[in-house]
């Protein structure tokens, strides 16, 4: 995540995850192909991709399997992004890609990838349907589905003071998916959802949506912008109702906009946002661990770690640690051993759907402070 989290006594990690054996693998390489634009990605997550590559290459040498790893920078663009993603398809000895951020791309990427027998590996959001409408058993996804990240904020939302909602969205499917996750989980009568309105309504008609939402008596807005339209729109909404709750995703994940611009900051101020991805601690050893390896990161890099490290790390050993684990470098056999034991990574603990959608997640959400930190929550089902 972008924004800076506060991370001193919530957060940890557990211990650098190194196998006691090798094993003996059935095969002596695994290929390993990263995928992304190097402008969309968060801070640290190439940077946490390459650091699992080397290690990997350390840890397993002396096993006799060779690690390859590349990443694969493009423009951005869904062509060029795609014709990497049919070179890699095309390759026998590619074994598992790595997608990037670009949802259209990974959607095309999972179907062409699990069609040529490629492990694919999500570390960002994919559309739900393209796990509900199909049926691979090679891709997985790392990070929530726009589904609970509806359901999470319409949790969150319960535990306000707001209790009547207005819910806006772009019309792209992802955010329509979170939206029908919020208004499904309304129903259990901590929030109600007073008004439903599109994006660019409430862009182009902003006098009477809010005519319409003070009628309405909306004390909380659910916002699920594609993009940075988002901000724009917060700060108009905080502009006229100061006292407004407000929540939304990721889109508004992100430092350098927020820290340059000092009325954002203020509209974001106490803002709910929903975690794209989990991180899972049980002990306080591994807080203790997690936070030690914050500092030392901090004073061999002089940066502040982001936590998207972390994914990165994660997505790039969670291929070889498997492969070691159970004696093969076969892209189904990994996959086959993903979807029945999942695997336990660094601070995070990967389980798969039948699907290959991340499953048994807690519902975390953050609040952004007055400085831009954000402090994280985890709704604990009493039921």
């Amino acid at each position: 995540m972008k924004i800076r989290r506060v991370l001193a006594v919530i957060l940890a990690m557990a211990e650098l995850f190194l196998l006691a054996g090798c094993g003996q693998t059935r095969e002596d390489s695994i290929v390993i192909a990263v995928i992304g634009h190097e402008a969309d990605l968060y801070p640290g997550y190439r940077e946490g991709a390459d650091t699992a590559a080397e290690e990997l290459r350390r840890t397993y040498d002396e096993c006799g399997l060779e690690i390859k790893y590349q990443f694969y920078s493009y423009d951005g663009s869904y062509e060029e992004g795609s014709a990497i993603v049919d070179m890699l398809a095309a390759d026998e000895t590619v074994t598992a890609v790595v997608g990037g951020t670009d949802m259209d791309l990974n959607k095309t990427a999972a179907y062409v990838l699990n069609k040529a027998g490629k492990l694919f590996v999500v570390p960002f959001f994919l559309y739900d349907s393209v796990f509900d409408s199909n049926h691979y058993t090679m891709v997985f996804s790392l990070c929530n589905s726009g589904r609970e990240v509806g359901v999470t904020l319409c949790y969150a939302a319960g535990n306000t003071q707001a209790k009547r909602w207005a819910v806006c969205t772009a019309d792209r499917e992802f955010e329509r998916t979170e939206l029908r996750g919020f208004m499904d989980t309304q129903q259990a009568g901590e929030v109600d959802v007073v008004d439903c309105v599109n994006i660019s309504d409430l862009q182009n008609n902003q006098d009477a949506v809010f005519q319409r939402w003070e009628t309405l008596g909306v004390e909380g807005v659910a916002l699920f912008p594609e993009n940075e339209e988002g901000f724009a729109l917060l700060k108009e909404i905080k502009r006229r109702s100061p006292d407004m709750i407000c929540a939304g995703d990721t889109a508004f994940d992100n430092t350098e906009i927020l820290m340059n611009d000092p009325q954002l900051m203020e509209a974001m101020t106490g803002f709910i946002m929903a975690d794209e991805f989990i991180l899972d601690f049980h002990t306080q050893e591994e807080v203790e661990a997690y936070n030690a390896l914050i500092e030392a990161y901090t004073q061999r890099t002089g940066k502040e770690m982001d936590s998207w490290y972390i994914q990165g790390y994660n997505a790039v050993r969670m291929i070889g640690d498997t492969a070691i684990r159970i004696g093969t470098t076969d892209a189904g056999e990994i996959a086959a051993a993903l979807h029945a034991d999942g695997y336990d990574g660094t601070a995070q603990v990967f389980r798969f759907t039948a699907s290959g959608k991340l499953a048994d997640v807690d519902r975390t959400y953050n609040v952004i402070a007055a400085d831009g930190y954000a402090e994280p929550y985890i709704f604990v089902d009493e039921e």
